[in-house]
């Protein structure tokens, strides 16, 4: 209940400052979406599976970017993670990646993980996947939740000719969908609204309501794997159904396994789809 106070009240300072500051909470409303409150790792927690990767990191639009890579002699493989997540997500699927002998790459998106950072905005999240597909001739993206929208995201801003496979898993197509959560939480009128918009659009060109993975254009796009549930508490079966109406691929829809989909049977259906 004091959670929900607290989010209506900054609801409702917003609204108030936008009538006499509209620049300004335009840039507070987008700073309090694009605030990053879980998923960093504490630097004295050690997960056995990343500490068999190779860890580095390397720089992108302001960020220090952590990156992990377990050696294979098979298809290279990015995994990207999702909102408030970090690449231990992955656990269960690397290790079953691993037994096929995949090259294995993933990163922390920024702000989570042990990557930089106290904000997040998808198009660094896409830029850094942009510049790991280049540097490393990944052949196989898979994306989970806003990784998947970063994964369509950044191929639709360039060809990345050498990647062939697409898997998206529980990801949202429309940015205003999440923008629409986010304003009922903490109850910002219409004006904030469109200032918000107007903002988004000024900085990547597209408006809230165009930010949608089924109306970008993509070339070449290659083989499209979408795992969804049925029964999704937070990304609606709809919105992966929206995406494979507009651009095709495979759809695969479980029951009961959430959000997160971490399950054996999603593991073997991706190394399916990849083999």
């Amino acid at each position: 209940m004091t959670k929900k106070i607290i989010a209506k009240s900054i609801g409702k300072y917003l609204n108030l400052l936008s009538l006499i500051a509209p620049n300004y909470t335009a840039k507070k409303t987008l700073e309090i979406f694009a605030k990053v409150r879980k998923g960093k790792i504490d630097k004295d927690k050690i997960f056995p599976i990343l500490e068999e990767g190779k860890q580095n990191r390397f720089h992108c639009n302001g960020y220090e970017i952590q990156r992990y890579h377990w050696k294979g002699s098979g298809k290279k493989v990015l995994l990207l993670h999702g909102w408030e997540s970090n690449t231990h997500r992955w656990r269960n699927l690397i290790r079953s990646l691993k037994t096929q002998n995949f090259d294995i790459h993933a990163i922390d998106a920024p702000a989570h993980g042990y990557s930089s950072g106290t904000y997040h905005y998808l198009t660094n999240y896409a830029a850094a996947a942009t510049k790991m597909i280049e540097e490393y001739d990944i052949e196989i993206i898979v994306g989970h939740s806003m990784g998947g929208m970063a994964m369509l995201f950044a191929k639709s801003r360039k060809p990345l000719e050498t990647v062939t496979q697409l898997v998206s898993i529980g990801a949202p197509t429309d940015f205003s969908l999440i923008v629409a959560g986010y304003q009922k939480t903490i109850g910002f009128n219409k004006r904030v609204y469109q200032l918000l918009d107007q903002l988004i659009e000024k900085e990547i060109k597209v408006g809230i309501k165009e930010f949608s993975t089924s109306k970008f254009t993509y070339e070449n796009l290659g083989e499209l794997l979408i795992l969804h549930d049925r029964l999704d508490p937070t990304i609606p079966l709809w919105q992966a159904e929206r995406i494979q109406k507009k651009v095709g691929g495979e759809l695969f829809i479980s029951e009961g396994f959430g959000h997160s989909m971490h399950q054996k049977e999603v593991c073997q259906k991706i190394i399916e789809f990849l083999n």
